[in-house]
C-alpha cells in the first residue's frame, strides 16, 4: 500500500508538472492544475484563488461551483473578508471543524468557502504580493481527505506556485523586452531628429544642449571671438545664365568644400544667405580662435581655386571675398517673436560683426582681408600687406586692415 501511494503521487506530480510546467499564462495554469488536482482525488467541485495584498481578486477558477459562487467571494473579500490564514497557520485547513478556536480563527475566506461545501483548504504564498489556496469538495467516493491527501496537495500546491512564478517571470522579461524595444525605437527617432536639425543647428548650440539638455545656457553673454563672413562675386551672373537648381549645386559644391576647412579650425556656421556665410571661432585662447579664422580664410581660398580649375570651361571662375575681424561681441540666442510664432537665433552681434562683414566689401577680386585687432593676435606667420585706415559703411572710425598676400603663410 505504501509502494502504490508513492507510485501515485510520483505518477500525480509528473502529470501536473507536464500539463503546467511549460505554461506561460497564470489563468491557464491554474486551470488545469485544478483540473488535475480534481481528477486526482476524485472531487466533485473545486476551486484555485489568488489575491493581491489589497484584496483584489487576480485570478480565479472553479469547477462544479454555484452560479453565485464568484460575486459572493469578490463581495465578501471587498466587504473586507480577512485573508491572513493564506499566510499563516497551518497549509492545510479541514473546514467546518469542531474546534471553536480554530472555527473563530477561520472565520474569513474559509468560512465563505466552508458554505459552498468545500471541504479542503491548502493556501499557498507566490511572492510578497499575491496569495492564495486551492480548494476541494467532496470526494465522489465519500472518503474523508487523509493525511497523506494533505501532503499531496501541499505538493501540488507548491508545484503551482513555481509554475505561476514562472510565467510572471516570464511576462515580466516579455513586458521589459516590450519596453525596451520601444526606447531604443524612440532613441532611433530621437537620433535622426538629432541628425537632421544638426544640419540647422550651429554646432555651439548642439554643445549647449548636450552639456545641459533640461536648460541649456543659450542666453546672451559677452565673449571674445572671432567673426569671419565671406562673399561669392559672380553669383548673380550664374543666377542670371544659368537655371536655379544648377546654380543650386554648384554653390552647394563650393560651400561644402568651405565647410571642410572651417569644421577642421573649429568654426561655427552661423548664417548662410544665398552667396555669403557668416562664421564664428571662439576658444579660451584669444589668439587662437585669431588664427583659427585666419587659416579658415585661406582654406577657403585654396579650396576656391581647386573647383575653379576643375570647373574650368564649364561655368566663369568664381572669387571669394573674405573679412575677419575679432573682439568682443554678443553672443546667444535671439527670440523673434511675430503674430504667426516664435523663432529663435543663436549668433554673435555687435561692432565685432559688423565690422567683418564690412572688410569683406573691401576685397578686390579674390583675397582675405583682417582688421588690426586680429592682426595683432595671429604673431608673425603670415604674409601680410598692411593697407592703412580704412574708412568702413556704418562704422564711425577707419579701422587699420591688412591683406593676405601671396599664399597666406611664410
Amino acid at each position: 500500500m505504501e509502494l502504490e501511494r508513492r507510485v501515485f503521487h510520483l505518477r500525480t506530480l509528473y502529470d501536473v508538472t507536464r500539463e503546467i510546467g511549460f505554461l506561460r499564462d497564470t489563468q491557464q495554469i491554474i486551470k488545469n492544475l485544478l483540473l488535475m488536482v480534481m481528477g486526482a482525488f476524485g472531487a466533485l467541485r473545486g476551486v484555485i484563488l489568488i489575491v493581491d495584498n489589497t484584496g483584489k481578486i487576480e485570478a480565479v477558477t472553479e469547477r462544479g461551483m454555484d452560479d453565485q459562487f464568484l460575486d459572493k467571494v469578490s463581495q465578501a473579500i471587498k466587504s473586507g473578508y480577512s485573508i491572513e490564514e493564506l499566510k499563516d497557520g497551518a497549509s492545510i485547513q479541514i473546514l467546518g471543524g469542531s474546534n471553536k478556536n480554530q472555527k473563530k480563527k477561520q472565520r474569513n475566506i474559509t468560512e465563505l468557502l466552508s458554505s459552498f461545501e468545500i471541504h479542503i483548504w491548502s493556501p499557498f504564498k507566490i511572492n510578497d504580493d499575491l496569495r492564495g489556496g486551492i480548494g476541494l469538495g467532496e470526494k465522489l467516493s465519500g472518503d474523508p481527505y487523509t493525511a497523506d491527501d494533505h501532503e499531496l496537495i501541499r505538493t501540488l500546491s507548491n508545484h503551482g506556485v513555481m509554475a505561476v512564478q514562472s510565467a510572471l517571470i516570464h511576462q515580466d522579461v516579455v513586458r521589459y523586452a516590450e519596453e525596451l524595444e520601444t526606447s531604443l525605437k524612440r532613441i532611433q527617432i530621437l537620433e535622426s531628429i538629432k541628425a537632421n536639425l544638426s544640419k540647422f543647428v550651429p554646432q555651439t548650440v548642439q554643445n549647449l544642449i548636450e552639456e545641459a539638455p533640461e536648460a541649456p545656457l543659450l542666453d546672451k553673454h559677452e565673449a571674445d571671438v572671432s567673426v569671419l563672413f565671406a562673399d561669392m562675386t559672380g553669383y548673380t551672373r550664374l543666377s542670371e545664365q544659368m537655371e536655379q537648381e544648377q546654380v543650386n549645386k554648384i554653390v552647394e559644391r563650393y560651400f561644402g568644400a568651405f565647410l571642410d576647412e572651417i569644421l577642421k579650425q573649429g568654426g561655427d556656421v552661423n548664417e548662410t544667405a544665398g552667396d555669403g556665410l557668416m562664421v564664428i571661432f571662439q576658444h579660451s585662447d584669444p589668439r587662437r580662435h585669431a588664427s583659427a579664422a585666419v587659416l579658415a580664410a585661406l582654406g577657403i581660398q585654396r579650396r576656391t581655386r581647386e573647383i575653379n580649375g576643375e570647373l574650368e570651361g564649364q561655368l566663369p571662375p568664381i572669387a571669394m571675398h573674405v573679412g575677419v575681424n575679432s573682439g568682443i561681441a554678443s553672443v546667444g540666442a535671439t527670440k523673434i517673436e511675430g503674430m504667426a510664432g516664435t523663432r529663435w537665433t543663436y549668433t554673435a552681434s555687435g561692432t565685432t560683426t559688423n565690422v567683418a562683414a564690412r572688410l569683406s566689401a573691401l576685397v578686390q577680386g579674390e583675397g582675405v582681408i583682417l582688421s588690426q585687432e586680429t592682426r595683432s593676435r595671429i604673431g608673425d606667420g603670415f604674409d601680410l600687406h598692411d593697407l592703412g585706415p580704412q574708412a568702413l559703411k556704418n562704422v564711425s572710425v577707419p579701422i587699420r586692415v591688412y591683406r593676405l598676400t601671396g599664399g597666406g603663410l611664410k
